[in-house]
């Protein structure tokens, strides 16, 4: 039976149910103290009944908005907009709302950042989830203390003491582990024979381009002590952008006699590399029988390039995803968080096939427990993993 009220409220639910009223509310906030065959009565007389819970009703009576603040920099670009996904699908699968707003990452002030936190509060964020990229938007994000639960999602090279945030229980800090990424990339290259290597370097305010770097370089120097006829260059880049990677591509490399060509060659993500694909065919140069070429994202159409690109996967839905758990654990759903970790480790498990580097750790256990350490809270970093396709060979085979 549908009772066509135009409001129908949660004591009429429960007398035609015949329980109490509190008990269909804990069935509409997923509480545990309810059994499963009194949940699934109730959960069908809501679905006859047409009932929709008062969200407002639900905040004064919880104190729970079950909103998220969502502040997020870099939408232009595949892996935000893949973090941004997972954390929207993941909040309404477990009963939550996510307030977005959009930011410039180049030119996110303190005071920009107070402005949007401010906005949230007034909206009744039960915590805020904020996507800093790059060290301009990460440093106006600590300027301003925190006072609600708040994930930051940022650079494994964050370059900030946090050690003096105040209220150090309200923070999370959540990124890739780029440094791992960059030397199980590396060690795939080297175990092939290469041995001159070209790197174009994304741009340098975004803390991952910058910890990929630096990882790079150092891992190279500490290569060339054992090997000397190991060499490498540096192509900085001002963006992500693939005009500017084919550009500088065609450039360099035209100029460049072939018996000094690089054999293999690093993006700075997939979109530069099919660029720098372009360019290397408009050149005459092959791929891989001349040279290798590798990416980062492992963004949609990567494996079907020609050749089929080589890249790293950073895993920017399980970033999402682990955001959302962190959020969870913070607001006290360590339930809820735990299930997610359980569904994440299991979709983990289920798209390692063909991927190999740095897969053999569970990249869900490396980040559970986002506890504070001595009053600092701790950067949690997920494990990147590669995706070997037909653009990289051996240099034997050649």
């Amino acid at each position: 039976m549908t009772v066509h009220n135009k409001a129908i409220s949660i004591r009429q639910v429960a007398q035609q149910a015949g329980v109490s009223y509190q008990t269909v509310s804990r069935v509409i906030n997923n509480s545990p103290n309810v059994s499963q065959r009194t949940r699934a009565h109730v959960q069908h007389v809501i679905d006859q009944m047409g009932y929709r819970p008062s969200n407002s009703a639900r905040a004064l009576a919880t104190r729970q908005s079950r909103t998220i603040g969502f502040i997020v920099g870099g939408v232009s670009y595949y892996g935000p907009i893949s973090t941004m996904g997972a954390i929207e699908e993941m909040a309404r699968a477990h009963g939550l709302y996510v307030s977005v707003s959009i930011v410039d990452e180049r030119e996110c002030t303190p005071r920009d950042y107070q402005q949007l936190s401010s906005n949230m509060l007034g909206l009744g964020v039960d915590g805020l989830i904020v996507l800093a990229p790059t060290q301009q938007m990460f440093e106006s994000v600590l300027s301003t203390p925190a006072q609600v639960p708040t994930v930051v999602l940022t650079s494994s090279d964050y370059g900030h003491d946090v050690s003096a945030l105040e209220q150090p229980n309200l923070w999370r800090f959540v990124g890739i582990d780029q440094n791992e990424a960059c030397q199980s990339l590396l060690t795939y290259l080297l175990g092939l024979g290469h041995r001159s290597f070209w790197f174009f370097a994304g741009p340098q305010q975004w803390g991952d381009a910058r910890a990929r770097r630096q990882a790079w370089e150092e891992r190279m120097e500490q290569e060339k002590l054992q090997h000397p006829d190991i060499s490498y260059t540096v192509s900085e880049l001002e963006s992500w952008d693939a005009q500017e990677a084919y550009r500088a591509a065609l450039s360099q490399f035209a100029s460049l006699p072939r018996e000094v060509m690089p054999s293999a060659i690093v993006a700075a993500n997939d979109l530069q590399a099919f660029a720098i694909l372009k360019a290397l065919y408009a050149l005459g140069i092959n791929v891989p029988h001349d040279v290798s070429v590798v990416g980062f994202d492992d963004m949609p159409g990567s494996d079907v390039a020609i050749p089929a690109l080589t890249s790293v996967n950073p895993g920017f839905a399980q970033l999402g995803t682990q955001a959302m758990m962190a959020m969870m654990e913070m607001l006290g759903d360590e339930g809820a968080a735990s299930a997610a970790s359980a569904a994440s480790a299991a979709s983990a498990a289920g798209n390692s096939e063909s991927v190999s580097g740095s897969a053999e750790s569970d990249p869900v256990a490396e980040t559970a427990g986002l506890a504070v350490a001595s009053g600092v809270p701790q950067l949690q970093l997920l494990p990147a993993q590669m995706v070997v396709r037909d653009s990289c060979s051996a240099v034997s085979q050649r």
